[in-house]
C-alpha cells in the first residue's frame, strides 16, 4: 500500500510540475492523495473543446461538468486521471495534456 501511495503521489507532482512550466494558467486542485486531479481552467476555456482537443491527442479527460450540477459562476474544469497510464506511458500522457492547456 505504501508502495503505491508513493507512485501515485509521484505521478501527481510530475503532474503539478509540468502544469506549472507549461501551462501556468491552470490551477490544479483536489487532495494531493488518491489518482485524479481536479484542473481549473481559467476564464475562456470551454470544458467540452478542451475535451475533444485532448481526445485529438489520444487523451481521455472528463470535464467535471459531468460529474453533475454546479454553482453557475463555476470555473471550467477538467477531472485528470493519473493513475491509468502505464509507467512507460505517463510521460507522453501527460506532455500531450500540457500541449492541450498551452
Amino acid at each position: 500500500m505504501r508502495h503505491c501511495r508513493l507512485r501515485y503521489r509521484r505521478r501527481r507532482d510530475r503532474l503539478v510540475a509540468l502544469l506549472r512550466d507549461r501551462a501556468p494558467h491552470v490551477r490544479v486542485r483536489g487532495l494531493a492523495a488518491g489518482m485524479h486531479a481536479v484542473l481549473e481552467l481559467p476564464a475562456g476555456y470551454d470544458e467540452d473543446d478542451t475535451v475533444a482537443r485532448a481526445a485529438q491527442r489520444g487523451l481521455a479527460l472528463q470535464g467535471l461538468r459531468s460529474f453533475g450540477p454546479r454553482e453557475p459562476d463555476g470555473a471550467p474544469a477538467l477531472v485528470i486521471g493519473y493513475g491509468t497510464p502505464p509507467a512507460h506511458a505517463f510521460t507522453t500522457a501527460i506532455a500531450r495534456l500540457a500541449a492541450t492547456l498551452a
